[in-house]
């Protein structure tokens, strides 16, 4: 039996009718009639009463005589005295009774003044606080909330109006439950944590059964388990993922400081789940809860993006115009306090995720047009070769002054323009053929400069700033002139009514990674090459399609598309990088070029070109072997080195060549193409070398793989002649090449 809990009626019903052998005050009075004595009637009902003093009812006896009168009172005294006993003996068997659990210290029983009737265990309790009962008086009746409090905290000056108004309750029907803590001695309440009593009072027999529990332990485990509950709610709400509890209404009951972060920082509670989902994707998120609540399973996790705060700024603190992408996954799950069913949600931010996906499809889509690019611009660069070369020799026929020369110098200057566009291609898809070399990036800005300022114009004010002790760097210079020229050109044309262009240099140390575009730029030592305008700027949506390949703002016909993508592909090729910028439209745009730093030195243009020995006289004489897979390049080449004294020799394939070189003809120099099918340019060039070593080698080409290019780049003696290409370079390549060649060798 429980503390605080009520006894068994049969021991009510007992307590109301009186003990069993009792003498009531009527049994009294009719005993002593019988004996005919009313005055000893009147000493009996006296002597009925609790606590009259014996001599007191022995007087009244003897005051009214007889013999009669006595022998009533002393029987009506013995059957007083036995109905007490009684009643003592039931109060300790109820307080005994609710002790019957061994968690409860002690009980007492009072009646309906407050009296104590019977105690059972405060003695323990007091000698535990190290104190008693109150002194009283002789004769005083001994308070129950005195002695129960005494026996917990005698300290406690309010402890006993509070017990007592815990009694007063339960007269009046009511079950009064409080905690207080047991006052131990110093060196009991050193061995752990105090202890705890509930003290439960309840109604009984007229008066009041109070009870002493010691719930340490329970109170304990109750402790342990708010800690717990608190550790995990603060862990939950700390998370590194969002959390939210939704009701069957579809409003948030509950979210924690991820989400709200996910949020910018706004709050979540009351509002509808999906007002805080981007319109376009509040279908999808309907619908990932429909199928949770239909399969009862966790739903497949879905991505969605997060509505804007009503300021037009992005969500979790990003900047207007970018979006926050999450990725939810719903359980469905009953709520507390009759909250029905609703769900948990867990949210992980996918907005890095969604753009790398992003950057790897546009990266995808790069390559792709890339080599399409590549491809295309092959075979374009082989019928311009053809187109450029037959013009040449249609040209030595007819001189200036003829009707035909002027429509043939139409057709080259066109051929010209279109090998431009294809170079552009080229550049992107970085198939580009490159002559590298050390050069200093301030030497090559400021002979470039007075080019630049005819190109911009008067209404454009162009400023070179030029950085001290500036690094090294190996590249083309052509191919950086043309970078920097589309850069001025895009630039002027984005200021219509003039303003300002300024390229300025410096040395960049990258200490860690850097992000730029769809690219990951290294640590390391960096030549940076900015360069920017005033001019009408651009957006973050433009912004991130620059480099895309025939992306433009400009009208129809302005512009092809081609010029930024030239841009990124030459310097990808270069194992550079380039990052744009701009602020917003109407505040300008910077572009920055990095490129790798070089450990050599630079070396100057007219030492570059001074190996291969540019004669002014292109006629010459010797063996030449002329590879070639087009027909009309093939052809061109072999009537034009005829022309100029030569003796060809053509071969279709690499297959057929290597024929030709078995035979071991005199041969002073190998002209072949780069890439051919089955035995490239790279394979002959070995070959023809096992067996004439310092065979020299010009390697035509209309793009160039970076495996082939690596491998020839190895080979001495080895020119490069990148397509279409006029004549006059073909003459001028040949003759030089045979000219460094060792004399009196095959």
């Amino acid at each position: 039996m429980s503390a605080g809990a009520e006894l068994r009626p049969g021991l009510e019903e007992r307590a109301d009718k009186g003990p069993r052998g009792a003498l009531s005050g009527t049994a009294a009075l009719a005993l002593a009639g019988a004996a005919g004595a009313g005055a000893a009637a009147l000493a009996v009902l006296f002597a009925a009463q609790p606590g009259a003093p014996q001599a007191a009812v022995y007087a009244a006896a003897a005051a009214a005589g007889g013999a009669a009168g006595m022998v009533a009172v002393i029987a009506a005294l013995r059957l007083a005295r036995a109905g007490r006993a009684v009643r003592q003996a039931e109060a300790r068997a109820a307080a005994l009774e609710a002790m019957a659990d061994g968690r409860r210290l002690a009980a007492v029983v009072a009646d309906a003044e407050g009296g104590l009737r019977y105690a059972v265990g405060l003695d323990a309790l007091a000698g535990a606080s190290a104190a008693g009962a109150s002194p009283r008086a002789p004769g005083e009746k001994l308070n129950a909330a005195d002695r129960v409090a005494a026996a917990v905290d005698p300290s406690d000056e309010t402890l006993p109006a509070s017990i007592a108004a815990m009694a007063t309750r339960a007269l009046q029907g009511e079950r009064a439950v409080r905690d207080f803590t047991l006052a131990e001695p110093e060196a009991a309440a050193q061995r752990g944590a105090p202890r705890c009593l509930q003290a439960t009072a309840a109604p009984f027999a007229g008066g009041v059964l109070i009870t002493l529990e010691d719930v340490s332990e329970r109170k304990a485990e109750i402790d342990r388990a708010i800690e717990r509950l608190a550790l995990l709610s603060r862990a939950l709400d700390r998370a590194p993922f969002g959390i939210l509890v939704v009701d069957e209404q579809g409003r948030v009951q509950e979210a924690n400081s991820a989400f709200r972060r996910f949020l910018g920082g706004r709050s979540a509670a009351g509002r509808r789940l999906l007002d805080l989902i981007a319109p376009a994707d509040r279908d999808l998120m309907q619908a990932a809860l429909d199928r949770a609540v239909e399969s009862g399973q966790p739903a497949s996790p879905v991505d969605v993006r997060l509505a804007p705060a009503a300021d037009g700024s992005g969500a979790g603190g990003a900047a207007a115009g970018e979006e926050r992408t999450i990725a939810l996954y719903a359980n469905q799950a009953a709520l507390p306090h009759d909250g029905g069913r609703g769900f948990v949600l867990h949210a992980v931010d996918a907005t890095e995720r969604k753009r790398l996906e992003a950057q790897f499809a546009q990266s995808q889509k790069m390559q792709a047009v890339g080599q399409l690019a590549g491809g295309i611009a092959h075979d374009f660069n082989n019928m311009l070769t053809a187109i450029i070369g037959f013009c040449d020799l249609m040209l030595q026929r007819h001189p200036v002054g003829e009707p035909s020369f002027a429509d043939a110098m139409q057709i080259k200057q066109n051929a010209n323009r279109a090998a431009g566009l294809v170079r552009q291609l080229l550049a992107f898809s970085r198939q580009q053929a490159l002559t590298p070399r050390v050069i200093d990036m301030s030497e090559v800005l400021a002979e470039l400069s007075n080019l630049l300022r005819r190109l911009l114009g008067e209404r454009v004010e162009l400023s070179v700033v030029h950085a001290r002790d500036l690094w090294p760097v190996k590249a083309d210079p052509g191919q950086i002139e043309q970078v920097v020229i589309n850069l001025a050109v895009n630039a002027r044309d984005a200021m219509p009514d003039g303003g300002r262009l300024t390229i300025q240099t410096g040395n960049f140390t990258a200490e860690q990674s850097y992000a730029m575009g769809d690219e990951v730029m290294a640590p390391g030592d960096y030549v940076a090459i900015t360069v920017s305008d005033t001019g009408m700027g651009m957006s973050r949506e433009v912004l991130q399609h620059v480099f895309e390949p025939f992306f433009t703002t400009k009208e129809v016909g302005m512009g092809t598309g081609l010029g930024l993508a030239m841009v990124y592909g030459s310097l990808r090729q270069l194992g550079g990088f380039v990052h744009a910028h701009s602020d917003g439209p109407g505040k300008g745009a910077s572009f920055t070029l990095y490129l790798p730093r070089s450990d050599g030195q630079p070396v100057a243009a007219q030492d570059a070109d001074a190996g291969e020995g540019a004669p002014a006289d292109t006629t010459g004489g010797g063996q030449i072997l002329l590879v070639e897979d087009e027909d009309a390049v093939r052809l061109f080449a072999a009537r034009a080195l005829r022309a100029k004294g030569y003796d060809v020799t053509e071969a279709r394939t690499g297959e057929a060549a290597l024929e030709i070189l078995a035979e071991r003809p005199p041969i002073d120099l190998l002209v072949t193409d780069m890439v051919m099918p089955k035995v490239d340019g790279a394979t002959l060039i070995r070959e023809a070398r096992k067996a004439m070593p310092d065979l020299p080698v010009i390697c035509i080409s209309g793009y160039t793989q970076e495996s082939v290019a690596q491998e020839v780049e190895a080979l001495p003696k080895v020119a490069f002649l990148p397509k279409p290409f006029s004549l006059k370079q073909l003459a001028t390549k040949v003759k030089a090449s045979i000219e460094s060649a060792p004399r009196g060798e095959d």
